[in-house]
């Protein structure tokens, strides 16, 4: 006999069989895994999962022909940068507040019931003082244009906070005119007076307001309203200057090359071919500064008759005189949807 015909000495292995509760558990596990996968198709192909799926990646189709005519195109999924944005900004908003002292003893209680009695004594009239509906709109007027005077309180009529905003706003964004311009790279291609330019008005930015008000008030001197007035000017141009100088980097530079090849300066390139398109959002942003400006000064009191508004303002919260805080407020808020609309309007003509 050859020797591969011996009959061999060791028992022959039974091929494996799927026999009882091995056959019934591996047929459960494949029944499960096809159910998973299914799920996760079906979550993909809907909306949730595509609009997901946008977000973290994108298809770059990469050319790989030696002469790079698109005839070998293959497409790629290559992860967007919002997925580590996402990471970072959560890793930062729990390391914030793990600074914020909490009190875990102490259970927070909202006292709907005191917040809306309060807000409902803002615009109802009391008998003691506003009287009636007449007193309490006469009250807001005097606010509004002459101010309060009585024995404890002399304030500023808010007409003239609305003045003082709006020549510090109008200095603020003229001054921004040239800036932005000098900053916004498809402009000027000079980097030795871009960089400069941008360094200066990044660190104006930093600066807060208050503390700009006081190098003001140090030069100038205390008890007028020009080192007011200049510090509103340095935050509207700083607003203006990071607004417009990025909407400019935007725009398409085929009118400004034009002009340019044609033998105008840079001066007259820009007059034509760009300040026509940057005319509507340079009003929209001044009076989206505008806005900011009055709003601030209310609450943060850097202009400097503005204060004696915000005293007179936390003096009736303290002595729960709601029906005068109301009185005073309703003058802010209708100036600024005014403003709101007025923006909107001068946009919508302009363009």
């Amino acid at each position: 006999m050859l020797p591969h015909l011996w009959p061999s000495s060791q028992p022959q292995r039974q091929p494996f069989q799927w026999l009882g509760r091995n056959k019934r558990r591996r047929l459960s596990m494949t029944g499960k895994t096809d159910k998973k996968h299914q799920r996760k198709l079906a979550f993909q192909s809907s909306k949730l999962g595509r609009f997901l799926d946008s977000c973290f990646y994108k298809n770059v189709a990469i050319d790989l022909s030696e002469n790079q005519d698109g005839s070998n195109v293959k497409t790629i999924r290559k992860p967007r940068i919002t997925k580590t944005v996402l990471i970072l900004l959560a890793i930062a908003l729990v390391v914030g507040l793990s600074f914020l002292p909490f009190n875990y003893q102490n259970k927070l209680r909202l006292n709907w019931q005191a917040f809306g009695e309060n807000f409902a004594d803002m615009f109802t009239p009391k008998p003691y003082r506003t009287k009636d509906w007449a007193g309490w709109w006469k009250f807001a007027w005097e606010s509004f244009a002459f101010g309060i005077q009585t024995p404890l309180i002399n304030s500023a009529p808010f007409l003239q906070i609305f003045f003082l905003n709006f020549i510090a706003t109008a200095l603020g964004a003229v001054l921004a005119i040239p800036v932005y311009y000098l900053c916004a790279h498809n402009v000027n291609r000079n980097p030795y007076v871009r960089i400069p330019v941008k360094i200066f008005n990044d660190f104006l930015r930093c600066v807060p307001m208050f503390i700009i008000c006081v190098f003001f008030g140090m030069v100038m001197g205390s008890g007028n309203t020009l080192p007011s007035i200049l510090a509103v000017a340095v935050f509207t141009l700083g607003v203006m200057y990071q607004m417009m100088y990025e909407y400019l980097e935007t725009l398409n530079m085929r009118p400004f090359e034009s002009m340019r090849s044609c033998g105008a300066n840079n001066l007259q390139s820009v007059s034509l071919g760009l300040h026509p398109e940057v005319k509507p959002m340079f009003f929209a942003y001044a009076i989206y500064a505008f806005e900011i400006n009055i709003r601030a000064s209310v609450v943060l009191s850097y202009v400097g008759i503005t204060s004696t508004y915000m005293n007179s303002l936390q003096i009736f919260i303290e002595n729960a005189w709601y029906d005068y805080v109301g009185a005073m407020l309703v003058p802010l808020v209708l100036v600024v949807a005014t403003l709101q609309i007025v923006s909107n309007t001068l946009v919508r003509k302009l363009r």
